[in-house]
């Protein structure tokens, strides 16, 4: 897996990409609100990955960039969006100058080569006070997600590695960053009558949190206060929390 070979599947995909979201829109509809329960509307904001902009544009935000490695996704999200500014860049080799209290990376750090390097990019790129939203898939998925590929139920993923919560938390620390929260949600991807309450329902919060197919890890600048939280509750830090743009 290469960046290179990352950029030229999201090249050759972007004609349909929209199609394929319009498809998994009940997914795609947790993830904005996955996603919105972190990041305030009206907030500045960096989505990393941004394909064609829409999880961006459901932010509403006073000041939204994305950045993606595709061309024609950018030129898309453009189009679609232009009261938000959007970028080919590549965050690996060329990180933005500018630093944004919300970072947001939704399906990212399965398809670079080199996760640290992704994060530590990221960190940098993060203000001081700021959050970084990571939203992956729960690995234990990966069996189901790769045949409903095969059989043509989801988007193409291309090159790819499942990454473990341990695994971005690991990373994460070694950029300076600290767990913030841990939540995972969406335990039924289709809105499937009477099952579909399961994503909602206060019972199957436990559920929710042990299989469920988004997990969303925020993590701020600072040492680890203790291990990553599998509960769902916030991992506590020694100093008190403040919102971006506050004084600590």
């Amino acid at each position: 897996m290469s960046d290179s070979s990352v950029g030229r599947h999201f090249e050759q995909i972007a004609p349909g990409y929209d199609r394929w979201k319009q498809k998994a829109r009940y997914y795609y509809d947790a993830v904005k609100a996955s996603v919105a329960e972190i990041v305030p509307s009206g907030s500045r904001v960096l989505e990393v990955g941004c394909g064609t902009g829409d999880i961006l544009a459901s932010l509403h935000p006073d000041d939204g960039v994305g950045i993606d490695l595709s061309p024609a996704m950018i030129d898309a999200a453009a189009r679609k969006h232009p009261e938000l500014r959007f970028r080919v860049q590549d965050l690996m080799d060329d990180p933005p100058e500018e630093r944004y209290p919300y970072i947001v990376a939704v399906d990212v750090v399965e398809h670079v080569p080199d996760l640290d390097r992704c994060i530590a990019s990221m960190a940098a790129m993060l203000a001081g006070g700021g959050q970084l939203v990571v939203i992956t898939a729960n690995p234990g998925w990966g069996p189901i997600l790769e045949v409903a590929e095969r059989l043509g139920m989801k988007m193409p993923e291309g090159e790819h590695t499942w990454r473990s919560h341990a695994a971005i938390v690991s990373a994460a620390r070694r950029s300076g960053l600290r767990e913030r929260s841990f939540a995972r949600s969406f335990l039924v991807p289709k809105a499937l009558p009477g099952l579909r309450a399961l994503n909602t329902l206060p019972w199957a919060g436990g559920l929710r949190q042990r299989f469920g197919l988004i997990q969303r890890a925020v993590f701020e600048h600072g040492p680890p206060a203790q291990p990553p939280s599998e509960t769902g509750r916030p991992v506590r830090s020694s100093q008190p929390a403040h919102h971006p743009g506050e004084a600590p």
